[in-house]
């Protein structure tokens, strides 16, 4: 049996995954919702999958792709912050190794202290003290901290940095098992017009997960995550990979939707508007193109409410259509539709014969073959 999967959970628009391997587990973002009628309980389902130390669950790696609310709603209530020292026994909150956040966290003005992303903050600011203080301790598990992209505004001194084009293949310092991460935003221009316009998903954290086949050479599965990065991040991420020819750093067995699957990956919002004359209902061909390097049996996981056809945007009807146009109706999942249908998270397992979809009737994804050609 395999002991590296991924598990994207339901949690309507909004973000939680776990990428588990033989000796690390990373989470991206949260969204954990209150546990009543049809409410999935992500947090006894993270306890069960984590590790433990000491009696304390804890995470290797927590990457917060941008703090938006559905990214880290009630992170305060589940997670653990302040000295590994300080957590309270019986609580049950997540201890965070090691984590990972975009600089528009500290340079934000309009976070509440009291809201999640306000949490999330403070905590930054104490483990950023840490190496700005050269404190012996920041190197301790449950202390260390990692800037994602640039640091516009020096609030990140002596921080550990992956910028774009960097390959990440360890985490407290051990090496991943036949796995790494390959950084592809945010660059230094979506930076600095984050913190010009304020828009929090043109900061958001995107890489692409690379699972090795026990050879440790060959791709079993690649898996590209971009938070809420819009067609605009998409498109430099493209320029920039071909540019420097790591064009195979854009493929992918599984796509994650970004934005929960609204319009925003492939043009302009509003999608129409006959009133206003305004018509972004054509698809970037940059977006196209992305999809376009998907592999064979490639999937795409929408993360999001039940995708209906309805004036929604996220999720957005329309762009649903231009994801299965690519991978086909039954390659294209939701998490709220596959937890209607089974009451679980969508759970990925990963070994050397491809991606497997469990607790659905479906075939393995291809072990990493990349189709024989292109469109577009």
């Amino acid at each position: 049996m395999s002991n590296k999967k991924i598990k994207y959970y339901p949690v309507g628009n909004g973000d939680t995954s776990l990428i588990k391997l033989g000796n690390t587990n990373i989470i991206t973002d949260c969204k954990i919702r209150e546990v009543k009628d049809d409410i999935y309980d992500v947090k006894k389902d993270l306890i069960q999958e984590l590790d433990e130390r000491d009696e304390k669950p804890y995470t290797d790696i927590f990457v917060l792709t941008h703090h938006d609310n559905d990214h880290c709603q009630n992170f305060g209530i589940h997670f653990h912050t302040g000295k590994v020292s300080s957590y309270v026994d019986g609580d049950e909150k997540i201890i965070i190794d090691e984590l990972w956040v975009n600089e528009y966290i500290l340079s934000d003005e309009d976070i509440s202290d009291d809201s999640d992303a306000g949490v999330i903050r403070k905590e930054v600011k104490r483990r950023r003290n840490l190496y700005k203080n050269n404190d012996s301790s920041k190197d301790e598990r449950g202390n260390r901290l990692v800037l994602v992209g640039y640091d516009d505004n020096n609030n990140f001194t002596n921080v550990p940095q992956y910028i774009p084009g960097d390959i990440v293949s360890e985490a407290n310092g051990i090496s991943f098992e036949k796995f790494d991460l390959f950084i592809h935003a945010p660059f230094k221009a979506d930076v600095i017009d984050c913190n010009a316009i304020g828009d929090r998903n043109m900061s958001s954290i995107v890489y692409q997960a690379r699972f090795y086949k026990s050879n440790g050479v060959d791709y079993s599965c690649r898996i590209l995550h971009g938070g809420d990065a819009d067609h605009y991040r998409w498109a430099r991420i493209k320029e920039k990979s071909e540019k420097n020819q790591n064009t195979d750093a854009l493929e992918w067995d599984i796509f994650q939707t970004p934005h929960h699957c609204s319009w925003t990956f492939f043009n302009d919002t509003p999608y129409k508007d006959d009133d206003k004359g305004i018509d972004n209902s054509k698809a970037k061909q940059t977006s196209l193109d992305i999809l376009n390097y998907k592999l064979t049996g490639a999937k795409v996981v929408a993360t999001s409410k039940l995708v209906v056809d309805d004036e929604d945007n996220p999720p957005h009807y329309p762009a649903r259509d231009e994801y299965v146009s690519v991978v086909g109706k039954t390659n294209f999942e939701n998490t709220q539709k596959f937890y209607d249908d089974h009451k679980k998270p969508i759970v990925f397992e990963i070994n050397d014969y491809g991606t497997t979809l469990k607790r659905a009737a479906t075939a393995a994804i291809g072990a990493g073959v990349k189709k024989p050609s292109r469109a577009g």
